[in-house]
């Protein structure tokens, strides 16, 4: 989630976030709406003020994330690699047509 989204979701939680951060209300107001970028240095403090629901990831260009924090890149494609190997997965199995189905049919035909 974006810094805007979050900041827009509940009243005062610019407020909120801009003391656990340790930053003016006005500067976080100025990253949210993108009118200037957010520090490196509030990229951390951020993710866990949001508890995680605004990530660096969600934060910053992939230029920043592989020179500022590679380790967010290898995680990041882990849990993709996950996804898709969940996603491609056949755990689908066929209908045997076991005796649940003919329960349903007989029920239909009124046998």
């Amino acid at each position: 989630m974006n810094l805007k989204t979050y900041l827009s979701g509940e009243r005062g939680r610019l407020t909120a976030l801009s003391k656990a951060i340790g930053a003016h209300a006005p500067d976080v107001s100025r990253w949210a709406d993108g009118k200037r970028p957010v520090p490196i240095q509030f990229g951390l403090p951020i993710e866990q003020a949001t508890n995680g629901e605004v990530t660096r990831l969600d934060m910053y260009p992939i230029e920043v994330i592989e020179k500022v924090w590679p380790e967010l890149l290898k995680r990041k494609r882990a849990r993709t690699s996950k996804i898709d190997n969940a996603a491609s997965s056949d755990d689908v199995q066929n209908n045997a047509g076991g005796s649940s189905d003919r329960k349903i049919k007989e029920m239909r035909v009124g046998v």
